[in-house]
C-alpha cells in the first residue's frame, strides 16, 4: 500500500525570506506562512484563526524564495509536512509545522495591486526563471510599433517542438 505525505498551502508571508548555505554549498531558503480560516461557530460568533508554518525550500528554488518571497505576499506552497514538539521558555509543550516544500509560487503581491488601479485577477508565477521572460514589453520599431514578428520569437509561450528539454526544473521532484 501507497503513502502520502502532502500538503498544499495559500497563506501570507510573515517575513521576508532568508536565503542560507550549508556547509557543503547547498541553498536552503525559509520563511513563515500564515494560513487563516474564518467561520461562524455555535453560538454565530465569527471565529478567526491563524495557523503558523515554517516553509523551507531546498536547491535551485531556493535562489527564487530567497529573492523574491516578501512579507505580506500571499503564497502558493505544496511540499511534505512535519511536525515537531518544543517547550517554550515558559515549560509549555508546543507543536511546530514545518513544510519542505517543492513548490512555491507567488499569488498575489501586495505592492504592485497598491501600484496598479485598475482591479486585477489573482497572478500567479511560476519559479521557472524562463517564465520571467514573459513580463518583458515586446521590442518596439523606430516609429514606436511593436513588431509582431519579433514579439513572436521573443514569446516564450510557442507552438511545441520535438525537441527534448534539459532543464532540470521541468523534471517532477518525485
Amino acid at each position: 500500500m501507497g503513502r502520502l505525505n502532502k500538503i498544499m498551502l495559500i497563506g501570507n508571508a510573515g517575513n521576508d525570506a532568508e536565503l542560507r548555505y550549508t556547509p557543503s554549498g547547498d541553498s536552503v531558503a525559509s520563511f513563515n506562512l500564515a494560513v487563516n480560516e474564518n467561520y461562524t461557530n455555535r453560538e454565530g460568533q465569527q471565529v478567526d484563526q491563524t495557523q503558523w508554518f515554517r516553509i523551507s525550500v531546498w536547491g535551485r528554488r531556493s535562489e527564487f524564495v530567497g529573492n523574491y518571497i516578501k512579507k505580506g505576499m500571499q503564497v502558493y506552497a505544496e511540499g511534505r509536512i512535519k511536525s515537531n514538539l518544543y517547550t517554550d521558555n515558559s515549560g509549555e509543550t508546543k507543536v511546530s509545522l514545518e513544510v519542505n516544500a517543492y513548490d512555491v509560487q507567488i499569488v498575489q503581491d501586495p505592492q504592485q495591486n497598491s501600484n496598479n488601479p485598475m482591479p486585477s485577477t489573482t497572478q500567479t508565477t511560476n519559479m521557472n526563471p524562463q517564465n520571467q521572460a514573459s513580463n518583458l514589453t515586446p521590442p518596439t520599431n523606430a516609429d514606436g510599433a511593436s513588431s509582431s514578428n519579433e514579439a513572436q520569437q521573443n514569446n516564450p509561450i510557442s507552438e511545441p517542438t520535438n525537441e527534448q528539454s534539459s532543464n532540470e526544473d521541468d523534471s517532477l521532484p518525485w
